[in-house]
Order: C-alpha cells, then structure tokens, then sequence
C-alpha cells in the first residue's frame, strides 16, 4: 500500500491545498503540545512521589542536611587544598620559565 508513497506527493498536495496543509499542521501542532502538557505533568508527580518517598526514607531531614553540609565541608576542603596546589604548581612554572 506504502510502495507508491513519495514525498514529492504529499507536498505538491500540500502545495496546491495550502488550507488543509495548514489545518493539518495546526492539528499536529496541538497534539504535540498536549502530549508535552501530558509528559510534564507525568513529570511533576514522579518528581513528587520520589521526594515523598525519600523523605520517609531518611528518616528526620535535618540528620540528613547536617550529612550534607558535612560532606559539603569536606569537598570545600579538597577544593582549596586544591587550588593552593595549583598555585604552587602555576609558581614554579612561572620561576622555571622566567630562569630559562
């Protein structure tokens, strides 16, 4: 049924029908846009379950966000430590290429 189909039909129909080439886009325009509606609001209650879920999962919050800012110290930490490695490295490049 498919094997005489070409695109060159559809839009030389499409040429000489302007209005129903237009209504046709409309209609696939509003079925994609309500499927995305669909999708977000899919969405927004997985994304709701799941914070429900963890937060009975944890137990008391503030255990977990003292867990967190903990963590978040010691990645602060690392950080710096970091950065004044870094530091050390970027002088000695520069000491090494200012001496040759």
């Amino acid at each position: 049924m498919l094997d005489d189909f070409s695109l060159e039909a559809l839009v030389s129909y499409a040429e000489a029908h302007p209005v129903i080439a237009t209504l046709l886009l409309l209609v696939a325009v509003v079925l994609l846009g309500s499927l995305l509606r669909k999708i977000f609001k899919v969405a927004v209650v997985c994304a709701i379950v799941l914070l429900v879920g963890l937060y009975f999962t944890q137990g008391d919050d503030s255990d977990w966000w003292k867990r967190v800012e903990a963590i978040g110290s010691e990645i602060v930490m690392w950080g710096e430590a970091l950065l004044e490695k870094a530091d050390e490295i970027f002088e000695k490049g520069k000491q090494q290429l200012e001496g040759n």
